[in-house]
């Protein structure tokens, strides 16, 4: 099963309790329904296109009680996944692409230790290594693996 998140649109102003956005819901390339969020603290409403079998959503469901619990310090044997977990990682996952990519057009980008640092204007990572022979360099990475690292997942 081969879920996506596209045409995300995201309300910072909204958002209060919650992640106020709205996102197409695709299955195996297609697009099956349109899942949002008021931002208020409240669940995620799933709106199914027009033709999608009536059972889908419970067979998506289905699905994620399949996959394995994600580690929780409050919760011993970690929380159970369901298709609102991970349209909200999703949308999170986006927000900080955005926020990525925008560091890395202005300039250089890397991460010492626990510390990141950012420039205006490209150096070359050379440079940076001289300074910060340990750094991780973001503009060096491809794309997911930086994104990885900026969102603390390494």
């Amino acid at each position: 099963m081969n879920l996506e998140l596209k045409n995300i649109k995201y309300s910072d102003f909204a958002s209060e309790e919650t992640n106020c956005y709205q996102a197409s819901l695709y299955l195996d390339g297609k697009k099956i329904a349109i899942v949002s969020n008021d931002g208020r603290g409240g669940c995620d409403y799933f709106h199914k296109e027009e033709g999608v079998s009536p059972t889908l959503e419970r067979e998506i469901h289905e699905y994620f009680k399949t996959l394995p619990n994600i580690p929780c310090e409050y919760i011993e044997d970690g929380l159970s996944q369901d298709l609102e977990t991970w349209c909200g990682e999703q949308v999170t996952r986006w927000m900080y692409a955005k926020e990525l990519k925008r560091h890395l057009k202005k300039g250089s980008m890397i991460k010492d230790g626990k510390n990141m640092y950012t420039w205006k204007g490209h150096f070359t990572s050379e440079v940076l290594k001289k300074h910060h022979p340990d750094a991780i360099i973001f503009n060096d990475l491809p794309f997911d693996e930086a994104l990885t690292h900026y969102m603390g997942e390494v």
